[in-house]
């Protein structure tokens, strides 16, 4: 039932608006979450990039969208990054106790899309949800061009 709301474009319109007000009104009162800092990753330089997209057990067409056009990706245009070493996808579910571990280590309470490299962690998730579904190629474009500058 809750998918099939989100999915109403008026709901889904409604409901991202009160999240993103959510997200802006947590950071402006000193909280800080995961896309109002970049957290910095001591890390080796072979780390391989790492794209990790979280979700919770139900989802929107949207967030099926998002993991569906990232796994393409990185099948097809980042595949030989892939074969070395260089690119890792991760797909994380958070209802999980390992989920929720790494869930809270990026202070994600949704689905969310994050680039993390040995430069820190990017949070795309505003980015993922305006564009994966009603834009596929600008968000691939978007993502490879993240990815590929995280690697350099």
């Amino acid at each position: 039932v809750l998918c099939q709301a989100l999915c109403h474009p008026a709901i889904a319109s409604i409901l991202m608006a009160a999240i993103l007000s959510t997200a802006t009104i947590s950071t402006c009162s000193g909280n800080t979450t995961a896309e109002a800092s970049t957290e910095t990753v001591a890390s080796k330089e072979s780390s391989p990039v790492e794209i990790i997209y979280f979700h919770g057990k139900q989802r929107c067409k949207t967030c099926v969208a998002i993991e569906q056009e990232t796994k393409a990706l990185v099948e097809s245009e980042l595949a030989q990054q892939g074969k070395d070493g260089k690119v890792k996808f991760r797909i994380v579910d958070i209802s999980t106790e390992e989920g929720k571990k790494l869930a809270a280590k990026y202070k994600v309470t949704f689905s969310s899309l994050f680039v993390v490299s040995s430069k820190g962690a990017e949070d795309l998730t505003r980015f993922a949800f305006a564009n994966a579904r009603s834009n596929p190629k600008e968000f691939r474009k978007e993502l490879k061009n993240k990815v590929v500058k995280a690697i350099e």
